[in-house]
């Protein structure tokens, strides 16, 4: 139709003033509803109305024209057919209806009231809400009439309202570029973000044709455009159907001219990148079926999880094949890998993208609200098997962030890790369907032949193999033979194997990142050569550098990569510097003590280790209990700088031991920590033995601290040893450097026997002391 469908109407304004009335609710919704409401809708309308203007023929003569009555229903259908994402009503009886979920469908409730309030007959809200919800509704009459006060406006045909309605709704659906519609679309129609964009639609409403055009830019895209070709051409059939031969509607066909040259080249560093030649590989394989059987997944249920072994090429699907397809649909597209605390792992990914909320307060669904206002948000969380490992706290953070995103309509989530471990990281989240999970799979032995060629592939086609073994055996090499190549400068190098230790960790454990100073802890190398050598490491894609929080981490480049490393370096040899890690671990968190074959295993790597204060702690009581020199270990413990932790040493002073207890008491003085002096005070009550008593006062005493000078003194004078107070006196003095008097005049204050006052106003009196 040439006119536009209001100056029609128009035309034919008759006694019940159907074209006053559209005016009236038009700009009611323009003015009341539109600018409340936080989507697109009045854009969304004009072009709803629009297209329903190129469908209706323009009419031959006068037996083709549309009535009053029906245009006036169509104009409303398309003004009304979105009220239910009104959220706040402007009369105040009925907003604790409209917030509640009385009523199943709030758009219903409102058309009527709107109606109301706007004077247009029931009979014609009646049919109004009968084409808008058309798609749900089985039986309504054929014909209908638009009753008031004796005045009619007749329908003679309500299907061809409704089909007319529809249609246009789902080429609107189908086609509308841009995300900010999604929340538009109508349910069972298109799935959300899986509109082909840049479809051109030409309707040709006399000749009865519709032309379809559209180029695909990448694999996924002509999928998709395939699957809204299936759904549209369906629903044309039924629309022609039912049209033609009536008011003029002649559809005979849809004419798709689809394209796809396209040719894909993603970024090298997207997909997994090991060669022996150093080279920058891309991915070789087409895994976009893959792709997009996981994105229509994602699109239809708002989630997907993404499985497979280790090595199986999962984070190359999600990173050169899913990815580039989600950040051409939308902007709010965020990746990160899963480490021990995932939530801020999120939140740094959307602050790095945006440069924006690193000051902020907000928490990551905070942010996320703010975000989806702007279009829709979607996260991809790729080795989710590292939950297993990440404490309680931070998991249920994690969980938090999980139902949030489920529950929103416009955040949608990608989940990924290992399949043997499914259970263990992929809680059962409120929202969670079991149809979301997908299967990445190895390659096979014949695609590999398909994209390097039969002569130069070297395995069983019907075996499945890595990304990395299939890049190698092009080559016909395997992988220990490349690494034992790439590392010949470092086999020696025992620094080297160490720092290579710790990163590629226990076997069957997910793998760690590190910052220098966590490399540093583990190995006790220098920095400087760390970083020297990791750098040695990138060059040849063995490690691969991220940052988080302005701080460098590093981490091995794939999982894949252990066993041959471990194989070359002959890494093995650290395996019991890791167990002396988890045997210091569980006593610390035990509060017990060490037994002898640790602690010599501890002797043997103490150079090559640093110990936290609460290690230390453990392992110098230790060697208290067993009788071992501990004296290596507490001049490690000053080296390093990190002190030590006296809490295990205390407790020994508890023994019925005395000579354990005067070797504890000797190594708490020997530690100099200040926070002894308390509990060496109470102990001091408590012992019986002179020697460690002496030592105790000896130990408080060389703190230098009067206020420990007077608490020993007190302590003495308190379970009555006067030749102990009266020696205890004269050690003070003799390291007071000068400032005896001080606390000899403090002490008389308090004193009572005479013996103890003579001797503090004898020395008093000498010159030492008075000078």
């Amino acid at each position: 139709m040439q006119a536009k469908l209001e100056d029609v109407l128009k035309d034919k304004e008759r006694e019940l003033k159907l074209y006053q009335r559209f005016l009236d609710l038009r700009a009611f919704c323009e003015e009341k509803i539109f600018p409340g409401i936080d989507v697109p809708l009045k854009g969304h309308t004009e072009a709803l109305k629009g297209l329903m203007e190129e469908i209706i023929p323009d009419p031959k003569d006068r037996r083709e024209e549309m009535f009053s009555g029906e245009i006036f229903v169509l104009l409303c259908a398309v003004y009304l057919h979105d009220t239910g994402f009104i959220k706040q009503y402007e009369w105040n009886h009925n907003r604790e209806i409209l917030n509640s979920n009385v009523i199943p469908d709030k758009g219903l409730f409102l058309n009527y009231e709107i109606g109301r309030r706007l004077n247009i007959p029931p009979s014609a809200m009646e049919i109004i809400n009968a084409v808008i919800y058309s798609h749900s509704i089985k039986k309504i009459p054929l014909e209908w009439e638009i009753e008031e006060d004796g005045k009619k406006a007749i329908i003679r045909n309500t299907r061809i309202l409704m089909q007319v309605f529809n249609f246009s709704h789902v080429l609107l659906d189908a086609f509308d570029p841009g995300p900010s519609r999604l929340s538009l679309i109508r349910r069972g129609i298109v799935q959300p973000g899986l509109q082909p964009r840049g479809a051109e639609v030409d309707i040709d409403a006399r000749e009865g044709l519709i032309r379809i055009s559209y180029s695909a830019g990448l694999p996924h895209d002509l999928h998709v455009i395939e699957r809204a070709k299936s759904y549209v051409q369906s629903m044309f059939e039924s629309f022609k159907q039912q049209v033609s031969g009536r008011l003029g509607f002649q559809y005979s066909d849809i004419v798709w001219d689809i394209r796809s040259d396209f040719r894909y080249s993603p970024d090298p560093y997207d997909g997994t990148r090991f060669s022996p030649y150093n080279e920058m590989e891309t991915p070789r394989f087409d895994r976009w079926d893959e792709a997009s059987l996981l994105l229509d997944t994602l699109f239809a249920l708002g989630h997907v999880v993404v499985v497979g072994e280790p090595g199986a090429g999962k984070t190359t699907v999600l990173k050169a094949f899913v990815m580039r397809e989600l950040l051409s649909l939308a902007s709010n597209v965020f990746y990160c890998e899963t480490w021990k605390n995932p939530v801020n792992e999120i939140r740094y990914a959307v602050c790095r993208k945006y440069g924006r909320f690193e000051d902020s307060d907000l928490d990551i669904i905070s942010i996320c609200r703010k975000l989806v206002k702007d279009g829709p948000c979607t996260f991809v969380i790729d080795s989710c098997e590292r939950l297993a490992y990440v404490e309680d706290r931070e998991r249920e953070k994690f969980e938090r962030f999980v139902s949030f995103c489920l529950d929103q309509e416009d955040v949608y989530l990608v989940m990924c890790g290992d399949k043997g471990t499914f259970l263990d990281w992929c809680s059962p989240f409120p929202g969670f369907k079991m149809a979301s999970v997908h299967e990445v799979k190895p390659i096979r032995g014949m695609q590999a032949a398909e994209a390097y060629g039969d002569e130069k592939t070297v395995f069983d086609r019907n075996e499945y193999y890595g990304p990395i073994e299939c890049e190698l055996m092009q080559a016909g090499l395997d992988i220990e033979k490349v690494v034992t190549d790439i590392l010949e400068k470092v086999r020696d190098d025992g620094e080297c194997r160490a720092v290579v230790a710790v990163m590629a960790g226990s076997k069957g454990q997910s793998l760690q990142r590190y910052a220098l100073d966590d490399l540093f802890f583990e190995t006790r190398v220098s920095r400087n050569w760390i970083l020297s050598y990791l750098t040695f490491l990138q060059e040849r894609d063995i490690v691969e550098e991220s940052e988080y929080g302005g701080i460098s981490y590093y981490a091995l480049s794939s999982r894949y990569l252990r066993g041959p490393l471990i194989s070359v370096l002959k890494l093995d040899e650290f395996e019991e510097k890791g167990r002396v890690r988890e045997v210091l671990r569980d006593a610390v968190a035990r509060e017990a003590f060490l037994e002898e074959e640790t602690l010599e295993m501890i002797e043997k790597w103490k150079d090559h280790m640093v110990f936290s204060r609460e290690d230390i702690g453990c392992i110098l009581g230790s060697l208290v209990v067993h009788w071992k020199d501990y004296s290596g270990f507490l001049e490690k413990a000053r080296a390093d700088g990190l002190g030590v932790d006296i809490q295990p040493i205390l407790k020994l002073l508890y023994l019925d031991d005395a000579e354990r207890r005067r070797e504890a008491v000797k190594l708490l003085v020997e530690s100099r920590d200040k926070r002894m002096i308390n509990p060496l005070l109470e102990h001091l009550r408590q012992e019986d033995v002179p020697e460690i008593k002496k030592l105790l006062i000896t130990g408080i005493g060389l703190a230098g601290k009067k206020r420990a000078f007077l608490a020993i003194i007190n302590a003495l004078r308190e379970i009555g040893d006067r030749q102990l107070r009266l020696k205890a006196i004269d050690f003070f003095c003799s390291i007071s450097n000068g400032k005896a008097e001080e606390f000899l005049v403090d002490i008389r204050e308090h004193e009572k026997d005479p013996t103890v006052l003579a001797k503090i106003e004898s020395l008093l009196a000498s010159p030492q002391v008075s000078e």
